[in-house]
C-alpha cells in the first residue's frame, strides 16, 4: 500500500520536472472540502485568502539577550544566524527572538520546506493540539521552514498555522549549523529531484516506508487524526484509525500540487533537508529531536510536551527554592 504514497510524491517531481499545467487543482480543491466538511474536521486549509501575502511590513523589536552562565552547543551554533519573518519579511536574529534567561522556555520546529508533506501535517498536527497547550504555559513557539519569507507566508495561510509564529530561512544556515541531515547523497551532484526517489524507498531516510504503511494500517498508540466526529469512527475512536493518517496526506498532496512553485524553494538542494525540533531553557537545551527522513518528523508530541512540563517544574523549584533563600 506505501506505494500509492510513492506516487503521489513522485508526481510532485514529474511536474516539477516536465512543467505541465496541475490538472488536479480545481477538481482537488472540490474533493477536499467536501469530504473535509462530511468528517466535521476542525482541519479547513483555506485555499483562497492571501492575507499572508498582504500583511502590513513592520519591523520586528528584537529582544536583547541576557547573560547567561553557560549555553548549550545548539544555543552557540545558532549565534549570528538571521531568519526571515513570513509576516513582515525582516531579518532578524533568530537568538534575539527570547531572553535566555532560566525562566523562559522556548520550543523552536525546524520544519522542512514549505512545499513538503511533512512540514504541512507537522504544522497542521502542532496548529491544532501542542501550540494551546503550550500557550497556555506561556511557552514561546518559533517555527522555520526552509525557502522565502513569501513561500513561508502562504503556507501560513493555506494551512492555517500562526503566521507571526512563522520564520523562513532561505538558505538552510539553521539546518547547517545544527548538523540535521541533508538527506541522501548530499555530495553527489545530481538533480535534487532524482535524491528523492530513493528518499522514498527509505534510501537515506530511515524509518519513511515504515511511516507509510503507519498511514494505512492505522496505530493504536497514536490518538486519533480528525478529533471530531468523522466516518473513521465506525472502525473505532481514541486512536488512529486504518488509512486515516493516509487520507489527510491525500488532503494535503491534492493541496500541496498546485502551489508545488509558489512554496518550494528557490535552492533545490534544500528539497532533500530534513528539520527537527529544540526546546530551550533560557540557552540550554533540554530537549532535542532530529528528523531522520522524510515523514521522520516527531511524531510523539506528548514527548516535547513533557519535556516542557518537566522544564517548567524545574523552574518553579528553582524560583521556590530562591523565595526560601531570600
Amino acid at each position: 500500500p506505501h506505494s500509492i504514497l510513492h506516487l503521489q510524491f513522485a508526481a510532485i517531481n514529474l511536474q516539477r520536472a516536465i512543467q505541465t499545467p496541475c490538472f488536479l487543482k480545481a477538481k482537488g480543491r472540490t474533493w477536499q472540502q467536501m469530504l473535509l466538511q462530511r468528517t466535521g474536521s476542525a482541519w479547513q486549509p483555506n485555499y483562497t485568502s492571501t492575507s499572508g501575502l498582504t500583511a502590513v511590513r513592520q519591523r520586528r523589536p528584537t529582544v536583547r539577550a541576557a547573560a547567561q552562565s553557560s549555553s548549550s552547543p545548539e544555543y552557540e551554533a545558532l549565534r549570528g544566524i538571521k531568519v526571515v519573518s513570513a509576516a513582515d519579511g525582516f531579518a532578524v536574529d533568530l537568538l534575539s527572538l527570547w531572553q535566555p534567561t532560566e525562566d523562559t522556555t522556548v520550543v523552536i520546529r525546524f520544519l522542512t520546506h514549505f512545499a513538503d508533506l511533512s512540514s504541512w501535517e507537522y504544522a497542521q498536527k502542532l496548529s491544532q493540539k501542542v501550540l494551546p497547550q503550550l500557550q497556555a504555559q506561556g511557552v514561546q513557539v518559533i517555527t522555520v521552514g526552509l525557502g522565502s519569507a513569501e513561500s513561508g507566508a502562504r503556507f501560513a495561510s493555506t494551512v492555517g498555522y500562526p503566521i507571526e509564529q512563522l520564520y523562513a530561512d532561505p538558505a538552510g544556515a539553521c539546518y547547517t549549523a545544527l548538523n540535521f541531515s541533508p538527506g541522501f547523497a548530499p555530495e553527489a551532484q545530481v538533480n535534487a529531484y532524482l535524491k528523492l526517489l530513493p528518499m522514498l524507498a527509505g534510501i537515506g531516510s530511515p524509518g519513511t516506508l515504515r511511516e507509510v504503511i503507519r498511514g494505512y494500517i492505522g496505530d493504536r498508540s497514536s490518538g486519533p487524526v480528525f478529533e471530531a466526529s468523522s466516518p473513521f469512527d465506525i472502525l473505532g475512536t481514541g486512536y488512529q484509525r486504518p488509512f486515516e493518517l493516509a487520507t489527510l496526506r491525500l488532503f494535503n498532496m491534492v493541496g500541496i500540487l498546485p502551489k508545488w512553485a509558489e512554496l518550494s524553494p528557490e535552492d533545490t538542494t534544500l528539497l532533500t533537508q530534513q528539520g527537527g525540533t529544540l526546546v530551550f531553557k533560557g540557552s540550554e537545551v533540554v530537549f532535542k529531536h532530529v528528523d531522520t527522513g522524510i515523514l521522520g518528523q516527531l511524531k510523539d508530541t506528548d514527548a516535547l510536551l513533557a519535556a516542557v512540563a518537566a522544564s517548567s517544574r524545574t523552574t518553579s523549584g528553582l524560583q521556590l527554592q530562591q523565595a526560601r533563600v531570600d
